[in-house]
């Protein structure tokens, strides 16, 4: 039965590469529904130290989006007057995965019950559901969707909307991808022309009642078990004056209820000025990242035992930012990109052995304000050399963040520890402890090159490189599309996470966590996309 489902995923892509493919383009399906989307097959090989491989991914994808035009020219199904009301679509993006991974492994399906797979390894649903409007000068969305704002790449500052769903691949997909839609109403007041201001408009969001927080596998067992810079173990001992107990730890989720005090609401501006287009935002929400409250008032003992309890929390959280970018074509002929953000309400955690002033209540706990600056610069480029008859495109970016009411007692990725007693090392018993020291000053370069070759551009390489100067993890990643057709797309990709010395972790999860030796995630990625 795994090797039929194996097979059968590789059998229709082959019948898709094969078939015959006319222009790429959206299915007109009628006059008033439109269909598009893509079947996607993702093979990943880990290579950790590059001394042996194992298979840990294969992810069989199919997303479908149709659109459908119930209004145009203020006539609704082609009988009813609308008045003011000028057109209306109907748009449903539904997506299933089903990664046979689980299933070809014999060690993935030993480690995980029937019902634990199945969870681990399909999901079916309906993705985005939206109706947009136009009501000139009024444009409005109702239901599951996107927002994106901001200006950066491969990191957000601005893009906090939409929480992320880092389960199955960590943050190495598409955002698009790995966002997760959140039922919400957003609305455009197109104004146009404003005094020196072009094509000027407000946009509004309003989420009622929908929050997630971000997703992380926390099960060190999945191929991107989050697990810190420690070991891939669930901790089950602590140490309570130089004795070594057992550990039962309770995770309580304190998420914001379904409730229409818990929404969250943004506006932004957004307008072109002597070339320059910027926006002014505002978000106004919960912390998609969790924060944790120790609950020193439920610690118990009983026998050798420690029962202890962890408040998993989402405080409040503003977010007030800048972006901008403008074109300089007589000198340079690059774009400059600027992005700048102020946040409240980060949650972070308080080592234990901090002064009662910075802890008053105990609970190894707090929140703090963030500033974010980004700045790119992307340019066009002949290299000759490489590429005779195409230009590369270029683009670099720098990222800073900085913790404006920072404490040298801000801990940041916890990890866990084999238990020593007496100096040796206990077997089967592990503790939990946080030995990541938060910088003030985070730092993150990246830079990236593509090019195209061959008749019609068929191949597209890619280059991504990314630094963290201050933990000095870095990723690398070289990639190459073919354009098989204008339909199928075959795409090779070597992943590099590099840890260069012994540090503290990084904040950005670059490429200390996954470049480690015992846990090198260096990987190869095979995928075949259909596309329509």
């Amino acid at each position: 039965m795994r090797l039929r489902t194996c097979f059968a995923s590789w059998a229709l892509f082959l019948a898709l590469a094969i078939m015959p493919a006319p222009s790429w383009g959206i299915i007109a399906v009628t006059d008033d529904v439109e269909l598009e989307g893509f079947v996607k097959t993702q093979n990943i090989l880990r290579t950790p130290m590059f001394r042996d491989a194992e298979f840990i991914m294969q992810r069989n994808t199919a997303q479908l989006e149709g659109k459908y035009y119930f209004l145009r020219e203020s006539l609704a199904f082609g009988r009813f007057a609308t008045g003011p009301l000028e057109e209306a679509t109907l748009t449903l993006i539904g997506r299933g995965v089903y990664d046979t991974v689980y299933d070809i492994r014999h060690t993935y399906n030993e480690a995980f019950g029937k019902d634990q797979r199945l969870n681990r390894q399909a999901e079916y649903k309906l993705r985005e559901a939206f109706v947009d409007m136009v009501l000139p000068p009024f444009t409005l969305r109702l239901g599951r969707q996107q927002v994106v704002w901001g200006e950066t790449d491969n990191f957000r500052a601005l893009d906090v909307i939409n929480p992320l769903d880092l389960r199955w691949h960590a943050n190495w997909e598409p955002w698009e991808d790995i966002r997760i839609p959140l039922w919400m109403a957003r609305a455009i007041y197109d104004i146009g022309k404003f005094g020196p201001l072009e094509e000027s408009f407000i946009e509004a969001v309003w989420i009622p009642w929908d929050f997630q927080p971000n997703k992380v596998a926390a099960d060190p067992r999945r191929p991107w078990g989050f697990i810190g810079d420690g070991l891939s173990a669930v901790a089950n001992s602590a140490m309570l004056g130089g004795e070594l107990l057992d550990l039962d730890l309770t995770v309580r989720d304190d998420k914001p209820s379904k409730k229409f005090k818990n929404g969250q609401a943004g506006v932004r501006f957004k307008a072109i000025w002597g070339g320059i287009d910027f926006s002014l935002n505002y978000f106004y929400g919960f912390s998609a990242d969790p924060g944790f409250k120790f609950r020193s008032d439920l610690v118990r003992l009983e026998g050798r035992t420690l029962h202890a309890v962890l408040d998993r929390v989402h405080p409040r959280s503003h977010v007030v930012g800048i972006a901008a970018n403008y074109s300089e074509e007589k000198y340079t002929q690059s774009v400059f990109r600027v992005e700048t953000t102020f946040t409240t309400g980060v949650p972070v955690t308080i080592a234990p052995n901090a002064p009662r002033r910075l802890d008053p209540d105990g609970n190894q706990f707090d929140t703090a304000d963030r500033s974010v600056v980004m700045l790119a610069v992307d340019r066009p480029t002949w290299i000759r050399p490489l590429n005779d008859i195409r230009t590369f495109f270029l683009s670099a970016q720098f990222f800073w963040r900085r913790y404006l009411d920072y404490s040298r007692f801000y801990r940041g990725i916890p990890s866990v520890r084999r238990a020593h007693m007496d100096g040796e090392v206990v077997p089967g018993r592990f503790v939990s402890e946080n030995r990541d020291k938060i910088d003030q000053n985070e730092f993150v370069i990246t830079f990236s090159a593509s090019t195209s070759y061959g008749p019609g551009g068929l191949w597209q390489p890619s280059f991504v490189f990314a630094l963290d100067p201050l933990s000095t993890g870095a990723y690398n990643k070289f990639a190459m599309d073919y354009l098989w057709s204008n339909y199928f797309v075959l795409r090779f990709e070597q992943n590099f996470f590099w840890r260069v010395r012994s540090h503290d972790p990084g904040p950005w999860g670059v490429g200390d966590l996954y470049g480690r030796p015992r846990d090198s995630r260096h990987e190869s990625v095979f995928s075949a996309i259909f596309q329509f």
